[in-house]
């Protein structure tokens, strides 16, 4: 049995509800639905909001912490998911929230202030802070808080989509701080502690999932390992799901290569489709590789290599067990020109882009790409992240509640490493623990030497590479940090409540959310 920092484990509880979610692909402005890769996509939940309740999709942002959801008025903006002419394209219907047809809601601007959050792709989302019954299937977190966007300023036509973010209570938009999502279904009895863990399964799977106050132990190999958060240096403060990222290697059939050795925060963000990195870690990194950006600063690589087997492995904290291993193909995404089609080479090769990016921000973002790879804990009342291996595509589940320990006294929590330009953070925590019983509530909603050589590809002439959709998280600042590029439409999952709330299936495929 995995034992994690501050946290212990109970069997589930009998009740359980489901939820139904499902997965969309992401669309550049330019291409048509088909031609966007699985890898631009977004993972999402089904809700309701309001009474009499109305249902729409928010994504799930571990990289920020407001639920943000469109108004009618912001339906207008071409990019946004509301836009009829936009959601046809990704295969929804225009869902958006009008308060004048809910005899429940309550308008919180007068105490909170205006709505207004900026996003990593350059867009500010602007509008009035509410407050009423957000429904999952059954489980209601009653005058739950959150922002309507009713006009949207989107100078890099940016996608805008509905959001829930679920990190820290510290890094919500609002000046006046407000129960979060995961606050309200802890002091509604939903769950025990403020902790849930991410199995975003392979990058094409049918399904994953994400369990609120739980884990399942069969969706990861070996013992889940825990690594401290430390401080935001934008903030100074505990308020992001920043870790210490410590080593990057590099397997092939040549051996191993180490392509960054040192220690950098590393913000681990559902909300960002990719991996973006501050510009002299990212040089580093790439030169290891052989690799050359095109003019317009695109890697390219033949999409041969992603058959090769070839391996990133992440390590954390200076750790050795805290490490996960990431396939290459994870990291490719076929290059689009203008008409859809995939670029070629000069002999008529596919060519693929290879999706880390110059990130802006003093610290480095891993997205989608690299959480498929591992199943993550995230614990907000101990500040701490607990990482395994990933078993992908398994049918298995073991599902088990998580609940504050009853051990004796404090276990403290510090990082081994000096973050680059990130104060150190040490906490103490009160250790969770597994409960003998099955009585726990349990609410389930389902420096481098450049000897790698891949070699940079050359595109035909006259090809240029475009449709690149990266994931986006919504908080003012944190959205900003993990968003550097576009904010992608929605994908999805689906719940479980068990005093634990379990977003059990991530569904994929058709890119239709199911009600």
């Amino acid at each position: 049995m995995s034992l994690l920092y501050g946290l212990t484990l109970a069997e589930p509880a009998a009740k359980v509800v489901h939820m139904n979610i499902a997965r969309q692909q992401a669309v550049a402005n330019t291409l048509s639905l088909t031609a966007i890769n699985v890898h631009h996509s977004a993972y999402a939940v089904n809700i309701s909001v309001g009474n009499p309740p109305q249902y729409m999709a928010v994504q799930i942002d571990t990289g920020s912490s407001d639920l943000v959801l469109l108004g009618n008025s912001s339906c207008s903006n071409p990019n946004a998911l509301c836009n009829p002419t936009f959601a046809a394209a990704i295969g929804v219907p225009p869902e958006f929230f009008d308060p004048t047809k809910s005899n429940t809601t309550q308008n919180l601007t007068p105490t909170l202030g205006n709505f207004s959050t900026n996003y990593g792709g350059g867009n500010t989302d602007s509008g009035t802070w509410l407050a009423d019954t957000v429904g999952f299937n059954g489980i209601s977190l009653m005058n739950q808080t959150f922002g309507l966007t009713q006009s949207i300023d989107n100078p890099n036509n940016a996608n805008i989509i509905p959001i829930m973010g679920v990190g820290f209570p510290a890094n919500e938009a609002a000046q006046t701080k407000y129960p979060s999502v995961l606050q309200q279904m802890k002091s509604q009895g939903l769950i025990d502690v403020q902790a849930y863990s991410v199995w975003l399964n392979d990058p094409n799977a049918q399904a994953g999932s994400i369990l609120f106050g739980g884990i399942d132990t069969a969706k990861y190999s070996g013992s889940l390992v825990s690594v401290p958060m430390v401080n935001d240096p934008q903030t100074g403060k505990l308020d992001a799901f920043i870790i210490p990222w410590t080593l990057l290697n590099y397997t092939s059939v040549d051996g191993n290569t180490t392509l960054y050795s040192g220690a950098i925060g590393a913000l681990i963000d559902s909300g960002t489709t990719t991996m973006a990195l501050p510009a002299d870690i990212a040089v580093q990194i790439t030169n290891g590789l052989g690799l050359s950006p095109q003019p317009d600063g695109t890697l390219l690589v033949a999409c041969e290599v992603g058959t090769y087997g070839d391996a990133f492995t992440f390590g954390f904290n200076n750790d050795p067990t805290a490490i996960i291993t990431v396939p290459l193909s994870n990291f490719i995404t076929p290059a689009l020109v203008a008409n859809g089609s995939t670029q070629v080479d000069q002999d008529g090769n596919p060519l693929c882009k290879v999706q880390v990016s110059n990130g802006t921000f003093p610290f480095a973002i891993l997205g989608d790409i690299f959480m498929t790879a591992g199943y993550f804990v995230f614990d907000l009342d101990n500040a701490v992240i607990s990482m395994a291996q990933a078993n992908l595509n398994t049918t298995d589940s073991n599902v088990l509640a998580l609940a504050a320990s009853s051990g004796v006294g404090a276990t403290t929590v510090s990082a081994t490493v000096t973050i680059t330009a990130l104060p150190s953070a040490t906490g103490t925590s009160t250790p969770l623990q597994i409960l003998a019983t099955a009585t726990a509530k349990t609410v389930s909603i389902q420096s481098v030497a450049p000897t790698l050589k891949l070699g940079s590809a050359t595109a035909k002439a006259g090809g240029s590479a475009t449709g690149s959709a990266t994931g986006s998280s919504a908080s003012a600042t944190k959205s900003s940090a993990a968003n550097p590029g576009q904010q992608s439409p929605v994908q999805g999952a689906s719940f479980i409540l068990v005093g634990l709330v379990t977003l059990m299936t991530l569904l994929g495929g058709s890119g239709m959310l199911l009600a």
